[in-house]
Formats: C-alpha cells, sequence, structure tokens
C-alpha cells in the first residue's frame, strides 16, 4: 500500500470514528436530558426533603425553602414525600398559602380541604413560578395548630388565600406527629 492509499484508509477510519462519536453524544445526552430536567437544583422535592429529615431536632420551628421553581405541570405529592421519611403520608397536610387556588393558572390542592390521605400541590400555570414553602412540623394536631396560629399561617395579614390548612392538616388527628407544608410567594 501506497503512502497516497494509507492517507485516504486512515481519512475514512478518522471520519468513522468521529461519527460514532457524535452518534454516542447524541445517544447520552438524550437519555441523560429527561434525568437532568427533573432532578434540577430547584426542584421542589430537592428543596423541602432537607427540612422534613430531622423531624425531631426541630419541632415547632417555621422552616422555609429557599426560592423553588414550580414549572407547569409540577405536582408535590405527601406520598412522595414520605417515601424518605419516617412518618406516613397522613401525617403531611398541605395548602396553597398565599396562592389562591386557580385550576386553570394557578396552584391547587387536591384532596386538602377533605383531608385526604393522599394530599398534593398541583402547578397548573403556563410559565415557571417562583415560590417558598413553609414547613412546620409537631408532635400532635393540637400543638401543630397552635403553631400554624402562632405562625399566622391560616389567617395571617388575610395575604393567605388558599386552602385552609387547619382542614387539611384534620387528616393528622390522632396519628401523632404532623407536619405542615404551606406555598409562600418569595
Amino acid at each position: 500500500m501506497n503512502n497516497k492509499e494509507q492517507a485516504h484508509h486512515t481519512f475514512k477510519l478518522l471520519i468513522v470514528m468521529i461519527a460514532a462519536l457524535v452518534i454516542f453524544a447524541i445517544v447520552i445526552f438524550g437519555i441523560l436530558d429527561p434525568t437532568i430536567q427533573t432532578d434540577d437544583w430547584d426542584a421542589p422535592l430537592n428543596k423541602i426533603m432537607p427540612l422534613l429529615t430531622d423531624l425531631d431536632g426541630s419541632l415547632g420551628a417555621l422552616k422555609y425553602t429557599p426560592e423553588v421553581v414550580f414549572r407547569p405541570g409540577d405536582v408535590l405529592t405527601a406520598s412522595t414525600l414520605v417515601e424518605r421519611l419516617p412518618i406516613s403520608q397522613d401525617q403531611i397536610c398541605m395548602s396553597t398559602g398565599q396562592f389562591e387556588e386557580d385550576s386553570v393558572n394557578g396552584f391547587e390542592c387536591i384532596g386538602c380541604e377533605t383531608a385526604s390521605d393522599n394530599q398534593r400541590l398541583i402547578y397548573y400555570g403556563s410559565s415557571n413560578q417562583i415560590v417558598m414553602l413553609a414547613v412546620v412540623c409537631n408532635v400532635n394536631l393540637d400543638e401543630l395548630n397552635n403553631d400554624i396560629e402562632e405562625y399566622k399561617l391560616e389567617t395571617g395579614d388575610g395575604s393567605w388565600e388558599g386552602t385552609s390548612i387547619k382542614n387539611a392538616c384534620k387528616i393528622c388527628e390522632g396519628k401523632g406527629k404532623c407536619c405542615a407544608i404551606v406555598l409562600e410567594r418569595s
């Protein structure tokens, strides 16, 4: 084989290797992209879990997540939250808080007014919404209701227009420890 043929053969091999790398990159990033999107740094579940993991060490303390981005269609469920917690989903109650329920353009709290054991916050907006989540946990429903009143999570200054957190927390009656999660404007 002369030098010309060898150079042509090497060039073909180089082209095949580049094409293989491009295909590999497309496949890898195509597979990873959905994972990256669902595990964003500002996803609600990622921000609230640290506040709920030390339940015993922070009973009665009101805590806030940093700013959290809800994207259209995002859902935060009690059942998902308790997967990594030492409590059950009937020990989590939720409220739309400062976000008036609007099932077309805003947040809705499914199962909250009826104290369902599968409460969930759903965001129906058409663009991203930045919020904070207020969290308070206590040893039982009576103590939690005292915290809700003390921190003005139910009525406050009139800006808490959403689902009644006290109604939602009736799910905790007789269950022991209970945590309230309330949406707040950032």
